[in-house]
């Protein structure tokens, strides 16, 4: 079967407005928005100004010939935004996804002094861009996919967070030191997660009511991989620290610290939980004796609840027993009812991190995972790692 040549021409933002236009291939045309009807006509374009800044929206799209649906295209998208977040750029960055039989288009608003940006398609690399789209035509209509775009900036034009100093001792710690990459880079990682396009390129009338999530489960935990880590003070008699001697596991009891978050939508008034655990501290002598056990606070592990699906979750705690950077990171999180999680977060480079969701009674689903670049890198002079991950339901 021949696949339909019906797809968006163009989306369009301002502060104000969104404006999608297509080709005129005759026929009715309906625009729904979050499967209400928003237009009727025959005139292949739709503005939409009822909307509120940083919500993310669906729109679809349908070609109706003798009052059958012939086409349908999906839009998930978010309002223009001027003000965004200086701590987390990425949270209200507008990211577009367009669902047609014929292509799946990302696009999204540039990063400022980022010149390229590298395209993943269920981990196999795609490409390098250096404009803010990339159309996959090499689709199928049965297969999920998860499309990742990553970018990196120098630490020095990130003006609005750090200084010019900072830059400076970033380049002297990594042109004095071993590190196994460069120094002052901010690096940028968006994951985007789609379901098989046959089941999203239905009209609307035929789409089944959606389960509605009972239960979110979410869970981020840091822990170091390796059996033992080599302390980068070299003047301290605490030469090694115990590691927790695994990798990416959600079960796993060994780690430096757990956050665990529930959201109950079946329970009255939707509660939220929240449960914080952190791991002993042990530290060893250069000829591996045991010196000190302690137990960091948890104190600054905070939640912040806003509203029915939201939450906001700071991380800043502290090596119990020497002087040093804190595991430093925060999460802005959307849970909707309907299936919908857009989190988006940053971190510091070292330990390693691993977050993962759960629906109802189902298995953990890995959202975003990074490896340590050693100790060190827990000093927020060396840059960032700022990251997002969103669905289209």
């Amino acid at each position: 079967m021949e696949k339909s040549l019906f797809e968006l021409s163009s989306v369009i933002h301002t502060q104000d407005e969104i404006r999608l236009t297509w080709p005129d291939l005759g026929g009715i045309y309906y625009v729904y928005r979050d499967d209400q009807l928003f237009y009727e006509g025959i005139i292949p374009s739709f503005c939409d100004r009822q909307f509120k800044q940083g919500k993310l929206y669906h729109y679809t799209i349908e070609r109706v010939v003798d009052g059958v649906v012939t086409d349908v295209v999906r839009l998930q998208t978010t309002p223009y935004v001027a003000e965004k977040n200086v701590e987390n750029p990425l949270q209200f960055l507008v990211m577009t996804t367009i669902i047609a039989q014929t292509q799946i288009a990302l696009s999204w608003e540039m990063m400022k002094d980022v010149e390229t940006y590298e395209i993943y398609r269920n981990d196999v690399f795609l490409g390098k861009v250096c404009s803010n789209q990339y159309i996959d035509r090499a689709i199928t209509l049965d297969q999920p996919y998860v499309y990742r775009v990553q970018a990196s900036r120098p630490l020095k034009k990130s003006e609005e967070r750090f200084s010019k100093g900072k830059s400076i001792i970033a380049y002297m710690i990594g042109k004095f030191t071993r590190l196994k990459k460069e120094t002052g880079i901010e690096e940028f990682v968006v994951m985007k997660e789609i379901p098989p396009l046959n089941e999203l390129l239905i009209p609307v009338s035929k789409r089944n009511m959606k389960r509605k999530v009972n239960d979110w489960k979410f869970r981020y935990t840091t822990f170091l991989a390796g059996k033992t880590i080599k302390n980068p003070h070299i003047f301290s008699k605490n030469r090694y620290f115990q590691g927790d001697e695994r990798g990416f596991n959600p079960e796993s009891h060994r780690f430096r610290t757990c956050v665990d978050i529930a959201l109950h939508n079946h329970l009255r008034r939707s509660p939220m939980t929240f449960m914080k655990r952190v791991g002993k501290t042990v530290a060893y002598s250069k000829d591996g004796e045991i010196r000190e056990v302690a137990v960091a606070s948890s104190n600054q592990i905070k939640l912040e609840r806003i509203g029915e699906t939201k939450f906001l979750l700071t991380h800043d705690v502290k090596n119990p027993l020497v002087q040093a950077p804190a595991i430093d990171y925060e999460v802005h999180a959307i849970l909707g009812q309907n299936g919908l999680f857009d989190i988006t977060g940053f971190h510091n480079q070292a330990p390693h991190h691993e977050v993962y969701l759960m629906k109802d009674e189902g298995e953990w689903l890995l959202i975003y995972s990074a490896e340590s670049e050693a100790l060190i890198w827990m000093a927020d002079v060396l840059g960032w790692r700022y990251w997002r991950h969103l669905n289209f339901h």
